[in-house]
């Protein structure tokens, strides 16, 4: 990854498609031009120079070589290379004692020939032996790349990479930005996922803190660092579209050292395959919160989805489900089970969050007992089974009605 400094703050390098036109043309070109060849017949240091950035180029390979061209082994039909690589090199080593030097190269081949002519296999054992070997692979057109196209994939890739590897992400928005349907958007989307935040309000914008995989985790995550690209993208055509000041920086660091990127702003919009991904809409986040609204339903509870986040002081929540009675709303967090960090994770955030709403209660599956246990709120388990909710929750009848007595 490339890094630029402007005005102070650090920022990957995206590519633009317009300052990179020239850039992305050439690399198109370029692969255009060695269609059909094996990689090791191209002459990837041409690549370098017309570039003009080796760690660029390398980049921009990457990218041409997992969407849009795919290296293709030729593998001899009805052979499995590496069954008989296994049985060609018993046979030097019973025939050439196991080592066959340069000079024997052609007695070594007739060999191996004959053997194979036995096998009833008519090929050279080169076309066996380095058949499977990436050098040797062909460069296949899967997809026409365009500039668009490439520059699309670059900048996600970086994303991506940056997500993985990130401590944590920050979102401050202004509030003309940050609509209330955008704020569940993105809660619905972490909860989905796994994630654990924090929105915090302060004057006129909003702080959102989103835990990253290195923080939640204790480690880089591929795999959850792309359910944050994919939740932080169904929210960003709403950003883009914002005029007011605003913006997304994310925490990265090794054991040496951290650093904070600027991932996008009102200033810095890089081109995204944004129309390509869709914001996860069930009706309902989770198995678990389906299964908790049609049992709350059985047992006569006046119970629906909360659909706008709760504000007291400067915490913003957004609870999964609201039980009203009696004129009062109590609202309702289902709490999955990701981990031990997540349980952690999550049971401090809910004692944060107790302290400013007091009409809240917990439906959690009962592998979080171990972490929930002596939160100040009412608490109900449910158990899965065969990756299935299960539970009477009848205790939450009795928890709802103490809980109007008190607020």
């Amino acid at each position: 990854m490339l890094i630029t400094k402007t005005r102070g703050v650090y920022a990957p390098r995206y590519l633009d498609a317009e300052r990179d036109k020239d850039l992305v043309e050439t690399i198109i070109s370029f692969y255009r031009g060695v269609e059909g060849k094996t990689i090791g017949e191209v002459d990837w240091k041409e690549l370098v120079i017309s570039i003009g950035n080796e760690r660029l180029a390398k980049l921009l390979r990457l990218v041409m070589e997992s969407r849009f061209y795919v290296a293709v082994n030729i593998v001899p039909p009805g052979v499995n290379p590496k069954i008989m690589r296994i049985k060609l090199f018993r046979v030097v080593n019973r025939v050439h004692k196991g080592f066959a030097p340069p000079e024997k190269r052609f007695r070594v081949t007739q060999t191996l020939r004959r053997y194979l002519k036995a096998e009833g296999i008519l090929l050279d054992p080169d076309a066996i032996l380095w058949s499977t070997y990436r050098d040797m692979a062909f460069l296949k057109k899967v997809e026409e790349p365009s500039v668009r196209k490439v520059i699309e994939e670059y900048n996600i890739r970086v994303f991506n990479s940056i997500l993985s590897n990130s401590t944590s992400i920050h979102l401050t928005l202004n509030k003309e930005c940050s609509s209330a349907e955008l704020l569940t958007m993105l809660g619905r989307g972490l909860k989905y996922y796994g994630g654990i935040y924090d929105i915090r309000k302060a004057n006129n914008s909003y702080r959102i803190n989103i835990d990253g995989p290195r923080l939640l985790l204790n480690k880089p995550s591929d795999e959850f660092g792309l359910s944050l690209s994919h939740v932080m993208l169904t929210i960003l055509p709403r950003l883009y579209s914002c005029r007011e000041n605003w913006y997304v920086d994310a925490l990265i660091g090794t054991k040496f050292f951290n650093m904070y990127l600027r991932l996008f702003s009102n200033d810095l919009k890089p081109l995204l395959p944004v129309e390509r991904v869709n914001a996860p809409t069930p009706i309902f986040d989770t198995r678990a919160d389906t299964y908790v609204y049609r049992r709350l339903r059985v047992l006569k509870l006046n119970v629906s989805r909360a659909t706008q986040p709760v504000e007291v002081g400067d915490i913003v929540y957004i609870p999964d489900l609201k039980v009203e009675k009696s004129g009062k709303t109590i609202y309702i967090e289902v709490v999955n089970y990701w981990n031990k960090e997540y349980g952690a994770r999550k049971a401090a955030k809910l004692r944060e969050v107790h302290q400013v709403i007091r009409n809240l209660m917990v439906i959690a599956d009962e592998r979080m007992k171990l972490f929930l246990q002596g939160l100040p709120m009412p608490v109900a388990y449910y158990i899965m089974d065969l990756y299935e909710p299960w539970g009477p929750l009848t205790e939450v009848v009795d928890y709802v009605e103490k809980l109007v007595e008190e607020v």
